[in-house]
């Protein structure tokens, strides 16, 4: 069969992407036309079975030709959408090679990503062609619809759209529990907020979902304080109070005997023989050390005739080695300028950090009393108690968040400029130091970090907890 490559259209193919239509029906029944799906990948065990409806057998080169003219289709009808261009759009659903619903490689369907470009008409087009208004597609990894994503996007124009001329539900609650109202109030749109109604529902599978993430992260840093304590305590005195005793000693004696028991018929011929070759041994060992002895005198003579020549080439190299030794200690002083810069730039920017974290703490302190007596003045008429409560919050805020990161900012700067000294001044070997400390430190402060993770783990789980508590009273919070 031969092979057609489909470009993907912009808004000037449209000429040429009637003619490559056109050419399309007679694989028409091959295709499955119009499609549903995204095509299976190949190693998908459906991969097969979607061209199972062919008149006759395919050959694996026909197969994958006919799954890439499939995604080039999608692409195209989805890339048409991107580029918001209706009359492509139009023109492959009305043709019948795909339908409105198809969702793109991710899961999107075609009217979440016309409100993700943010065309009203596209969405028009759409829902005027048979486009599922509450159908669920793929956006941002979860289940939503498309009147969830126009809110989440704080799109207010299409929320309007779909609710009020397409009658699109916003009381649908997906999978994880979301509601629009709930997209728009976490994104922080407020406009949504007031347009859509007040609906209660998915608290409990919103706080699960929330709950089940913080769960994992729990799980993971209480399997790795065990792995950690694991190693230290139990593997590393393993290896060397069992392990290597076992395999250096115990095993090797162990074989030893073995051997010497299953071969102990030859083992008393093996010791008649050791000792009747011994005195011999001896003899020629005794000659030997005799000969070593005669040289002894000729050796040390020779020595002490070459001590003053090695003496004197010593002397020679002392001089190169004292020249060496000025040049590091000058390589070495010469680098100290630039580390006491580091320094008193590291010095600098700390002192310009803490300045700037004690203003925010004072200006937040002033604000907050300012609104606190604005508000007592104007008897609260203009400044609500929830005002007053915000300021305080942010008090707090700059205090216990901002102040102890503008902290940690500063010991990690300190770290850094750690390092920088230690290659400044000694280079790898300075290098090497500073990596052997900090791996110190990071075993110091793996089960404080560990730790760190499930009391966190634990408060986000309390505080979204009470966060849909919050909801249940007020929808709109």
């Amino acid at each position: 069969m031969e092979e057609e490559n489909v470009p993907l259209y912009t808004e000037v193919d449209e000429n040429n992407l009637d003619s490559w239509i056109d050419a399309l029906p007679e694989r028409s029944n091959l295709l499955q036309l119009p499609l549903t799906h995204y095509p299976y990948p190949s190693w998908h065990p459906e991969y097969d079975l979607q061209f199972k409806d062919a008149t006759t057998p395919l050959a694996p080169e026909q197969t994958a030709e006919l799954y890439t003219l499939q995604v080039q289709l999608i692409d195209t009808f989805h890339q048409a959408i991107r580029n918001k261009n209706t009359e492509v759009v139009a023109l492959l659903i009305k043709s019948g090679y795909v339908s409105p619903d198809v969702p793109d490689a991710a899961g999107a369907t075609p009217l979440i990503a016309a409100i993700d470009a943010g065309n009203g008409a596209m969405v028009c087009t759409l829902v005027g062609l048979g486009a599922t208004v509450n159908g669920y597609g793929r956006y941002s990894d979860a289940e939503r619809t498309p009147i969830m994503v126009a809110a989440q996007l704080g799109r207010l124009a299409l929320v309007k759209l779909l609710r009020e001329d397409f009658e699109a539900d916003d009381g649908i609650i997906a999978p994880d529990g979301q509601l629009a109202l709930r997209l728009a109030a976490d994104a922080g749109h407020r406009e949504v907020v007031a347009y859509l109604p007040a609906r209660r529902g998915g608290a409990w599978r919103r706080w699960k979902t929330h709950h089940d993430v913080a769960v994992r992260r729990i799980r993971d840093a209480g399997r790795n304080i065990y792995i950690f304590f694991k190693f230290f305590l139990y593997d590393v005195p393993r290896f060397f109070v069992w392990s290597c005793p076992k395999h250096v000693i115990v095993l090797p004696v162990y074989r030893s005997g073995k051997w010497c028991w299953e071969n102990r018929k030859r083992f008393g011929g093996w010791c008649k023989r050791q000792a009747t070759e011994f005195p011999g041994r001896v003899q020629r060992a005794g000659k030997a050390v005799w000969r070593g002895a005669k040289k002894v005198p000729k050796a040390v003579w020779k020595v002490a005739r070459e001590v003053p020549q090695a003496v004197w080439k010593v002397a020679k190299e002392i001089p190169g080695i004292l020249k060496r030794m000025m040049e590091a200690v000058w390589r070495f002083i010469k680098r100290i300028p630039g580390v006491m810069k580091m320094v008193c730039v590291w010095i600098w920017d700390t002192l310009k950090a803490a300045g700037v974290a004690v203003a925010d703490v004072f200006l937040k302190v002033v604000s907050a009393i300012h609104t606190a007596v604005m508000a007592v003045l104007d008897f609260f008429r203009s400044i609500k108690l929830q005002d007053v409560w915000n300021g305080i919050c942010e008090v707090f805020r700059a205090i216990f968040i901002k102040m102890p990161q503008m902290v940690w900012e500063g010991i990690k700067a300190a770290g850094n400029l750690t390092k920088k000294i230690l290659v400044g001044l000694f280079g790898c070997i300075g290098l090497l130091i500073w990596y052997f400390f900090k791996g110190l430190i990071w075993i110091a402060q793996y089960v404080p970090s560990q730790l760190w993770r499930i009391i966190c783990g634990i408060g986000s789980s309390m505080a979204k907890g009470y966060h849909e508590v919050m909801v249940w009273f007020n929808p709109k919070h």
